[in-house]
This record gives structure tokens, sequence and C-alpha cells, in this order.
């Protein structure tokens, strides 16, 4: 199982069906996203954020787009005016360098690639970004969630057990389709990763991101520059 499988089965209902900003997004659009331009959205899922950016920036040309094509299918259904479409974060070569002056990477897009691809995500979000554009991001935060030590360090023996890698911030998946998965601990399960933050700074900075701003709840939210 990975996240496609997930994302196009157990929680495509409730993607699908969401609406609406989180405080944080709400705070950091507001703040940051000016009404001008073009601007993109990676892992829209229904289409949620773009929607509401849409509302509020009515001369912004929005592109958005996921790599399950379920959730592609039902956010085309809610908006004409979003050029929704399939494509996977890690390969965007379908835009030129430097498109974009905004960039939308939340609902932890860059948490939900394999480790071995995170860089490739952000490479490419760097890339397509225009000098001096903004993107925000939000990251599934290994601090901010108390369970998350114990659940490793039970998941990793296990995972040594099998001979696996281990592998201290990919966590499966609590909960799927907003059920208990009790195949936590099984092999082949999808994962997440949780970042840390001095680990996504540096991470960030090395590929030439300027950090203007980061908050930090449950999740953490960062705010760069190109």
């Amino acid at each position: 199982m990975d996240n496609h499988s997930v994302y196009a089965n157990e929680e495509l209902g409730s993607w699908t069906e969401r609406s609406g900003l989180l405080d944080q997004e709400a705070y950091l659009i507001k703040k940051y996203i000016q009404d001008h331009g073009r601007l993109i959205e990676a892992g829209t899922g229904g289409g949620r954020i773009s929607l509401e950016i849409n509302k509020a920036f009515k001369d912004l040309d929005i592109v958005a787009f996921d790599f399950v094509a379920e959730m592609i299918h039902a956010a085309k259904t809610k908006s004409d005016k979003i050029d929704f479409m399939v494509l996977d974060a890690t390969e965007l070569s379908v835009f030129q360098d430097a498109t974009f002056d905004h960039a939308i990477y939340l609902q932890q897009i860059v948490s939900l690639v394999p480790e071995e691809k995170i860089f490739d995500v952000l490479n490419e979000a760097y890339r397509v970004l225009k000098k001096d554009g903004v993107i925000l991001f939000s990251f599934l935060y290994y601090q901010g969630r108390k369970i998350n030590t114990p659940l490793s360090v039970m998941v990793n023996i296990i995972r040594t057990l099998r001979g696996q890698q281990w592998r201290r911030q990919s966590l499966p998946w609590l909960k799927l389709g907003g059920k208990i998965n009790w195949r936590f601990f099984g092999k082949g399960q999808a994962t997440t990763y949780w970042f840390e933050e001095e680990e996504i700074r540096k991470i960030l900075e090395r590929i030439g991101f300027k950090i203007v701003e980061i908050k930090k709840d449950n999740m953490l939210y960062m705010v760069c520059t190109k």
C-alpha cells in the first residue's frame, strides 16, 4: 500500500468533501497571497484551498493539481475557473522554469511523498516559482504529536525484527477513512514523514529558499521566497 492508494480509496470521500480554510491557512493566505499573476497549488485534493483563494482573489490565474485522478474529477465539478490537473509533484515538466508568482504546498503534501523523493518535490517547487515569488508550506510536525516518539520506537522495533530499515520519522497512518488502522504494525503500510523544524529548515535553505515566517501548532507552517 502507498499514499496514492490511500487517497484513491480510504481517504477519497473525506478529502473531496472538505471545504473552507483552517485558521493558519487563512492567516497565511491573507498575509502573503496577492491578487495578481499565477498561482499553483500542489496536492489540491478536492480543491478546498484553491476554491477559497479563487473566491477572494478574482484576478489570480490558478492551477491546482493532485496525483489522484479521482480527486481532480471531483474538484472539476466544483469550478471551471481553476485549471485542475492530474500531476505528480515530483515531476512538473509541463511547466517552464519561473512560471508562478505564488505556490501553495499546504495540506502537508511534502510529508506524503516517499522519503527518497522529498528533494525532488522541493526542487520542482523551487524551479517553477518566479524570483521573489512566495510559497506557503505545511509539514507534518514530529514534535506536534506527543504519541510520535513511543509509536516510532514500537514500529521500528518491529521493522528491525523483520530485517527492515529503521525509519524514525516515517510512520504508518493511525487512521484510515476516519477509522483506526488496525494494520498499523503490519508490513507494507503506507507511511507519512514527520519533519523536525531544524531538519526542514536546512533542506529548504540548501535548495535556495529564503524562510520568511514559521508558525507551529500540531503542524509546521513555513513561508518562503525564492
